[in-house]
């Protein structure tokens, strides 16, 4: 019954992972194991839905005043530092306070 219980026990924890490693599968291209390792999300994306990497930044949703402080944009609505890249229209602040407009699709 020992044996069973510490072969139970040994067989599940070779199951565990650890958290902070991204699952990553040796059947995907370079590119998305590359993705999944930084941290970023693979996905369709655009007006064709072509498969590629979402970044996501680790100072997402930081209070920002320009671009510069930002891995990625500032957000003129909101302030803040964008979380990933997206498509669609949005608005970031330069770090001279102008407002670009852009539309990406």
């Amino acid at each position: 019954m020992k044996l069973t219980l510490i072969l139970a026990a040994f067989l599940l924890g070779s199951c565990a992972t650890t958290p902070d490693a991204p699952r990553v599968s040796p059947f995907w291209s370079v590119e998305r194991q590359d993705c999944a390792r930084e941290g970023g999300r693979w996905g369709r994306g655009g007006i064709l839905g072509l498969e590629m990497c979402f970044p996501q930044y680790s100072d997402g949703g930081k209070a920002c005043t320009g671009s510069s402080q930002c891995e990625g944009q500032c957000d003129a609505d909101t302030l803040q530092c964008t979380a990933s890249f997206s498509f669609g229209c949005q608005s970031f602040l330069e770090d001279d306070g102008e407002i670009i407009a852009i539309c990406i699709d």
